[in-house]
């Protein structure tokens, strides 16, 4: 069920006054705080939700993970890759 944005930032509203008020209380301003990142977030992921899902891009991929992302990318890993231990290689524990 979808929510109202005028009913979010209302209450978005009534929260930053109450932080405001309780800016002498660290610890009760940073719960209005908190809520109010929560309806931020609410916000954001109603606006985003219909049908805007896709997939990361290769821009995306390379700003979170480097240099790395291109290689990982580009370079397939092998299926077999096997350590050869005096004759015993395998995929399996069980193979002597």
């Amino acid at each position: 069920m979808a929510v109202a944005t005028d009913t979010i930032l209302n209450k978005m509203k009534r929260e930053l006054t109450e932080a405001q008020q309780m800016s002498a209380d660290e610890a009760a301003m940073k719960k209005h705080i908190a809520n109010i990142q929560l309806l931020c977030e609410l916000l954001l992921e109603e606006q985003s939700a219909p049908g805007t899902e896709r997939d990361m891009t290769a821009c995306e991929m390379k700003a979170m993970m480097g240099d790395k992302a291109e290689a990982a990318v580009h370079e397939p890993k092998s299926k077999h890759d096997t350590i050869d231990h005096d004759g015993a290689n395998g995929a399996s524990i069980f193979d002597f």
